[in-house]
């Protein structure tokens, strides 16, 4: 009988015993909350749950400040669930630590099967949605991102409209330090720009900080894992050199929930928006000192740790931009008074290019303004020569789909305009990834929310790994994740042969993984 080389079941033992799920927006806890609104219709927050597993979940939405509630729902492939929550318990307000146990939300699988949250507050002329960040993804160390001040409001009290950033515990006994980026009252106490202050929080417990300037670039530490949300609680998104006069138009609710440091990268695409003809706001917020940024038709910038970079971009050009150090990139849909459009404001996190996903499941959101005109459309970008292997839904791409290719690069990056309701999108191949961006307008309304994304610690310190198929990790330390095939070849060009493994091939099995994985180690042997 022959005999199986001791390698093989070594690699095997280290293969089925570390098969994780990957690190990315994927998840079976969440834990989150809503930063402050305006009240205008009384509307509630609600979150669109979606499950990418045939076999769908069994999911208990919890609220601890409202007794506890807990709400169970089962979730199907190919479905939204829909959850409307109160209100008045998960509504963060003002600036300071919330009273009692706080205003989370705690989202959870209670049978193992990852699903994807998105969280949505809207309100009349006032709504936005975020893509919810799993617990298992979440850091310690992030920056803010906001846009700038919508002047003269005078709305509920309110002149200026507040930026501010929220933050939610996630496990008892955790100390969060905040250095604001301006200067802020919290808490009844005023604290300068740049002078740091700490709040403990325990599991469910939150804060919120506001100030009438923009907290972008503020920095929040903590001694345990934390969700960090940010944004404004009403913004035009005009750009910020604008004097006061010039800051109006309609203006939007905007907030998404922020990835750790961490997770930043180095390499990014931007695409304008569908409908919008005044072009786009990005931001660049930078972690680190000296932070060098390269943007396509713009002169570089040297950035440090909290500061950034606000470009505004045609709607007709596709940029690429470039660091030396790791980077968080926005991009703001501004006001429909911009150009005149039945649009209006959002913020949306760009990943960078290695936290490209293969496959998405996602979901429109509705909006509640003038819904009979509300439009959605999602923004691809993958590589130029993989773009014919595109799937909408099962599908390959309508055949009248425009492509633009992004000067300097690559890649190609096109707008669709989908129907309402649950979608998928992925590649032919299993290691080609694709960059998808969702977003909705209506009259006076928006929302937009990356479609999902890895979160693979890309910019932390990198070791390399022993490659298992799919685990979302970069094996090679290359700033990218699972990009070959078991198949001998160097798929990804880096003069490395499967050092950094997708499913596909053989892997698509087990059974059959084994098969080739054994008979790759008898070859390796004399």
């Amino acid at each position: 009988m022959e005999s199986v080389p001791l390698l093989s079941g070594l690699v095997l033992v280290g293969l089925f015993g570390l098969f994780e799920a990957a690190l990315d927006n994927k998840g079976t806890e969440f834990i989150l909350t809503f930063p402050e609104n305006l009240q205008r219709g009384q509307n509630s927050p609600k979150l669109f749950i979606v499950c990418p597993d045939p076999l769908g979940s069994r999911v208990e939405i919890t609220v601890p400040h409202d007794n506890n509630r807990v709400n169970r729902v089962n979730v199907r492939h190919g479905q939204v669930t829909e959850v409307e929550l109160n209100r008045e318990a998960v509504e963060l307000r003002g600036s300071g630590k919330s009273d009692g146990v706080g205003r989370a939300v705690h989202v959870a699988s209670t049978d193992g099967v990852e699903i994807v949250v998105y969280a949505m507050f809207a309100e009349l002329e006032s709504s936005d949605a975020y893509l919810a960040l799993p617990t298992d993804v979440l850091g310690t160390e992030y920056y803010t991102a906001s846009s700038s001040i919508a002047r003269n409001g005078n709305e509920e009290g309110w002149d200026d409209m507040p930026s501010q950033f929220g933050v939610v515990g996630v496990r008892d006994g955790t100390t969060v330090t905040i250095v604001p980026s301006q200067d802020v009252e919290f808490d009844r106490r005023h604290y300068r720009a740049g002078q740091s202050f700490t709040v403990t929080l325990d599991r469910f417990e939150t804060l919120q900080v506001q100030a009438t300037e923009d907290l972008t670039g503020s920095k929040i530490t903590a001694t345990q894992p934390v969700a960090v949300l940010s944004g404004n609680l009403l913004a035009a998104c005009l750009p910020a050199g604008q004097s006061r006069a010039q800051q109006a138009g309609s203006g939007d609710h905007i907030v998404e929930m922020i990835p750790p440091v961490d997770t930043w990268g180095k390499e990014f695409v931007t695409v304008p928006l569908a409908e919008h003809t005044d072009g786009d706001l990005f931001r660049v917020v930078a972690a680190r000192d000296n932070t060098q940024v390269d943007v396509t038709n713009e002169n570089t910038k040297i950035l440090n740790a909290g500061e950034f970079w606000e470009i505004d971009v045609p709607s007709n050009e596709y940029r690429h931009v470039t660091t030396s150090e790791p980077v968080l990139l926005v991009q703001f849909s501004k006001t429909g008074s911009a150009d005149n459009t039945v649009t209006d404001a959002f913020m949306m996190i760009l990943p960078d290019v290695g936290q490209f996903e293969r496959k998405y499941s996602f979901s429109t959101l509705d909006l509640i303004n003038v819904p009979n005109k509300a439009t959605h459309h999602v923004n691809l970008v993958t590589s130029s020569a993989d773009k014919a292997g595109l799937l909408l839904d099962g599908q390959r791409l309508p055949s009248d789909t425009v492509w633009h290719d992004v000067p300097g690069t690559d890649y190609a990056a096109t707008q669709l305009t989908i129907d309402r309701g649950t979608h998928t999108v992925g590649h032919m191949s299993p290691i080609v990834n694709t960059g998808l961006f969702s977003y909705g307008f209506s009259e006076s309304e928006s929302y937009g929310y990356p479609g999902g994304l890895r979160l693979a610690r890309i910019a932390a310190s990198c070791s390399t790994t022993a490659p298992v198929p799919a685990d979302g990790e970069d094996n090679d330390c290359d700033g990218r994740a699972d990009e070959e095939l078991l198949n001998a070849l160097d798929d990804d060009g880096d003069g490395l042969i499967d050092e950094d493994l997708a499913i596909g091939n053989c892997a698509d099995h087990r059974d059959l993984y084994r098969e080739c994985l054994v008979q790759r180690c008898r070859n390796l042997v004399p």
